[in-house]
């Protein structure tokens, strides 16, 4: 979800607060009929977000970026699926720009963890996942330290928790 609140900016410099909050993505048409709404015209041209929302944890909204950009932005994060989505929620706490992180989510370069409340947790499903210990007597792998395992893949991995998942950048 992504909101911004786009303001006349000659009306806000003549010391009055014309705006309107618009939920993006939105069409070009109702885009227009929010800059008539504002005084967006000849005379008063000039508009700035005031105000932004979003759910998305990492993500910035300046007040001069490009409206329409914004929009395309909010039409491929809703064209996401959830995975794809905290995936980019992740890279961008990581300090990705936006389209790089578009870029290596549409690469698969991200892995989800789902149901797993800690690292030791993921340290199960990545030994499962990988196979690590498939020809191992069983009367060794019980040895196997996933606590400590699960350790050293949060020290050497990109490792956020995003709304009950866990997502891992590679």
């Amino acid at each position: 979800m992504l909101n911004i609140f786009i303001t006349n900016l000659g009306k806000y410099n003549e010391g009055n607060l014309i705006g309107e909050w618009v939920t993006l993505p939105t069409t070009e048409r109702e885009l227009e009929a929010v800059y008539e709404r504002i005084g967006i015209n000849e005379e008063y041209e000039e508009m700035f977000i005031t105000d932004y929302e979003t759910d998305i944890e990492g993500l910035e909204v300046g007040e001069y970026d490009n409206i329409d950009e914004l929009n395309e932005l909010a039409e491929e994060l809703e064209n996401l699926d959830e995975a794809e989505q905290k995936a980019i929620q992740a890279m961008l706490l990581d300090g990705y720009e936006f389209e790089d992180a578009l870029e290596k989510v549409t690469d698969g370069d991200f892995n989800i963890y789902h149901n797993c409340k800690d690292m030791t947790d993921i340290a199960y499903e990545v030994v499962e996942e990988c196979g690590y210990l498939e020809n191992v007597p069983e009367n060794v792998t019980r040895y196997f330290d996933y606590e400590a395992f699960g350790r050293d893949l949060d020290i050497e991995g990109k490792f956020y928790y995003i709304d009950g998942d866990y997502v891992q950048i590679i």
